[in-house]
Parts: C-alpha cells; structure tokens; sequence
C-alpha cells in the first residue's frame, strides 16, 4: 500500500488548499507563514496515523519534517515557549509512530500507544493552525480524524446486520461473509477501504456503480456506470447512480459538504447483490443493495431515501454513532434516515406538508400491506402485513422497547427521534432542509457530538444549536423544544466539559 493510496483514503480536509498556498508563501518568514507551511507538513504527515488507526496496517516509509526545520525557530523566537513544545512534540510523534506501529508488541498495545502519539499530534495540529489562522472546522476535522472513533477494522461490518431492513423482518437475509473487497475496472477499484485509483489511472470517480451479477461475491467486479457515463438501461444501476449523485449534490449544495464519504474518496455502491437479496446496507466503505424477492420486497434501488441515508453512514460526525446498539444506535439510525428523506424532498422540491415522510416507499412488494418500511410521521403505522407482521416502531418514551433483538431494538426505537423531527418540520413549515434540517445539521457537526450520545444529549444538542443559529427564545428554539415535549424527551443537562 503506498502514500498516495493513504492520501487518497484519508483526504485532506483542506490540507491540500493550505499546502498549495503556502506554496506561494515561501518568501514570507512572518510567523503566520511559517505555521502554515509546519500546518501542512504535520496534516499531511499525519494521515498516516489515522490510516493505522483505522487498519493496523502502516504505510508511509517517509515523514517528512522539512518545514519544521526550517521555520520551526521562527516559533521559538516568535511565540511562548508552549506553543514551541506543543509543535514540537507533535513531530516527536509521528517520529514515534512508525516504531510503535512495526513493533512486535500485541496490537492492543500497539493502538493504545498510536493513540497517546495521535494526541500529541492533533494538540501540535491545533496549535499551529491557530498561530496559522487555519479555519476552526478544518483542524477539528483533522482532530477527528486523529482521536475520533474508528469503524470496525475487521470481520464483517456490524451494519451488515442492521442495514436499512430490522432482523424482525423475517425473511430479511444478512452476509455472512469475510468482508474481502477487491473491485476492478474503469480506472477505479473498491480496495479493502473504499474506491482507489487503478494504478497509472489519471482518473477518479465521484461516484462508482459496480454489479455483484446476482452473487454475494465482494471482489472482482465489474464498473458499470462511473462519474461522466450516460445511463446505461439497467434501472436499477441507474436509479442508485442518480441517488448517489443527489446525495453529494445535497451535502455540497445545502450544508457545504464537499466530501461526502468523510474520506474523500468514492461514493460507491454494488448492485444486483446476492439472489433475491432483501435488504441494503453500508460496509463501512461502499453500499451494497439486493434486488428484493418480489414476495415481501421490490429491488432497494427503487427508494432514493433508502439509497441516501444508508450512504450518510459516510458522513464523519456520524462515526459517533457505531456502536449499531440500543439507544446511541437508534439515534444515529434516526440521523441517517432523516438525512435520507431530506435528500429526497430536496430532490423533488416537497414541503414538509408535501412529503410522504416515509422511508422505503414503494419498497414492499405488490400484495404486501403497508406503505414502506418506516414512518417517520406516526411510527408504527408503516406495514400491517401477514408475513412482515405489524410495524414495531415506537413514538414516545413511555413506549421505548428494551430488547436483546433488532440490535437492541434499533429499528423500533429510531421512530422517537424519528417523530421528533417531523414534528420540528411540520410546526417550522416550508422546506424541512432550511431550518428543521440545518438545526439537526449544526447539532451534527457541532462540538457536542461524541460517543455514546442519547435521545436526551440529542435533544439538548439541537436545542442549543437552534439557540445559536436563530436566537435565545426563538421560533426556532421553541419548536425544537416542543418537539421534544411531544415524544417525552426532556433535554439532558449540558456537561461541564462542553
């Protein structure tokens, strides 16, 4: 595995923009250029370490410390003597890194102390794009990266068994496989951690189409529609085409997302997976969605919500969601799939009052009783069928399922928070991605996010954050609050170390 393939996954979160132009900032000695120039040598550096914390795998023979030879002085004479230490224990770091990473030691030691040195790191990253003027959400985007979660590093993924379709469904089918990838052709690959350049191509896709031709085999598939590439007269290649297209067009246009997955890298999907297939789900990397039985489901590809909020899995803030358990499991469930939905309106131009509000419409297959998987409007109303049985969604607390199933009941008690924000949509009117959808965007990626958060903590979070966008005592602030009245959620105290 070499640099540019760690590049490539990590991405840059600016890094790159700040490296170009302190490019042209080499003839200045001030401090501010110097920090900048050290900024961009310690993120670009440091994707190595988040590559192995998130694979175990080291892949950088190289670091480079050019800058701070160079311009380091100028914080020593510049700055206090803490900012100097602070930078210099982060290159102390990464000098660290690659013995921790290569040494015999168990690999639990091992990350224990990749950690340590990505704290010390991302303190040395904070401290020189403050002194650089480097924008707030561009270094707490590389914080994340460097002591943020990581996704599970091996085996198969838990959202293989969560996916869009509950366990409850019956006839619902999970892989069970040993989560290999190894995709070829069009100038891209999906490698074991997500879409890649093919070696020598000069070409990456935003967005990448591959066809399982009915197997449940994850290596050695075929591109079949890629960025650029006209339809291609498969509806269901073509239908999750134009929703992976939406969703990078959404993120980027309505929030100022520009990359979406969180690594830069592909939107990625496979289609035509296994045989009658009956679910779709996100590995970590890339979407994978069945073609349905035509019993109880039609093929996944039909429903863009569907499409959209599996592929929000991709969304970096929502790596605080991955223990796929109980209530921070159904809460990060809930995120998605509004997200999923507002992609969908935002797509036809809909209303709150306009939209259907439910997730997998037109999903069931014909014979089936019910309108699609999950109602966001009114939970458990969305089946009442004789083979799916009757939806078990839950809207309100005093109705919350503790259970060993469904992962803790994850699908079921998704439907409070759910509820939450349409009630939030419908008492604000007009667009739901204007202002319900932007408060439910600032909580995301807001300070407050971290891991293990519950139906509270988010109620609180998106309280805060309708105050700080639109006013103390606000439209705004109230409805947010009221919504939660409704599904019996009383916002969590804010913590001390907010």
């Amino acid at each position: 595995m070499d640099s540019t393939l760690v590049a490539a996954l990590i991405g840059t979160l600016g890094g790159a923009l700040v490296t170009g132009a302190a490019a042209g900032l080499r003839t200045r000695t001030g401090v501010r250029t110097a920090a900048r120039l050290i900024y961009a040598e310690l993120t670009r550096d440091c994707a190595a370490v988040v590559y192995f914390r998130r694979t175990d795998h080291w892949a950088v023979t190289n670091l480079s410390r050019a800058a701070w030879d160079e311009h380091g002085a100028v914080l020593a004479r510049r700055r206090s003597g803490a900012s100097f230490e602070t930078v210099h224990r982060g290159y102390e770091a990464l000098e660290m890194s690659p013995i921790i990473a290569e040494n015999s030691l168990p690999l639990a030691e091992r990350r224990e102390w990749i950690d340590k040195e990505a704290k010390r790191l991302a303190a040395a990253i904070r401290e020189a794009g403050a002194i650089a003027q480097v924008p707030e959400r561009e270094v707490k985007g590389w914080v994340r990266k460097l002591v943020g979660p990581v996704l599970a590093r091996r085996g198969p993924h838990p959202l293989a068994r969560a996916g869009s379709v509950s366990s409850l469904v019956v006839l619902g089918r999970v892989i069970e496989d040993d989560a290999t990838t190894g995709f070829t052709g069009a100038g891209v690959r999906l490698g074991q951690e997500g879409p890649e350049p093919v070696p020598g191509a000069h070409f990456t896709a935003d967005v990448v189409v591959f066809d399982a031709e009915g197997t449940e085999r994850r290596q050695d598939l075929k591109v079949v529609r890629y960025t650029g590439v006209p339809p291609v007269g498969d509806q269901m290649v073509d239908e999750t085409y134009d929703a992976l297209v939406a969703v990078r067009r959404f993120f980027r246009e309505v929030y100022g997302r520009a990359i979406l997955p969180a690594s830069g890298r592909s939107l990625a999907a496979t289609v035509h997976y296994g045989e009658n297939y009956t679910n779709g789900w996100w590995d970590g990397y890339s979407l994978f969605l069945g073609d349905g039985d035509g019993v109880v489901f039609t093929r996944f590809s039909k429903c863009p919500e569907v499409i959209a909020a599996e592929a929000t899995h991709g969304i970096e803030e929502l790596l605080y969601f991955t223990s796929y358990q109980g209530e921070n499991g159904a809460l990060g469930g809930s995120i998605r799939e509004v997200f999923g939905l507002l992609v969908k309106q935002w797509s036809l131009g809909q209303t709150a009052d306009e939209a259907d509000w439910i997730l997998g419409a037109g999903l069931l297959a014909p014979g089936r009783q019910g309108v699609g998987l999950r109602s966001v409007s009114a939970p458990g109303t969305a089946y009442d069928d004789n083979m799916l049985g009757v939806d078990p969604q839950v809207g309100h607390m005093d109705d919350y399922v503790v259970t060993e199933r469904d992962n803790g009941g994850i699908h079921i008690n998704s439907g409070i928070p759910n509820r939450a924000f349409h009630l939030l949509a419908k008492s604000l009117g007009g667009r739901a991605w204007e202002r319900a959808g932007q408060i439910w965007w600032d909580a995301l990626t807001g300070d407050g996010v971290r891991d293990g958060l519950l139906f509270a903590d988010w109620a609180r979070l998106t309280a805060d954050a309708a105050r700080d966008r639109y006013g103390e005592g606000s439209t705004e602030e109230r409805a947010v609050l009221a919504a939660w009245s409704d599904v019996g959620v009383t916002p969590a105290p804010a913590r001390t170390d907010d």
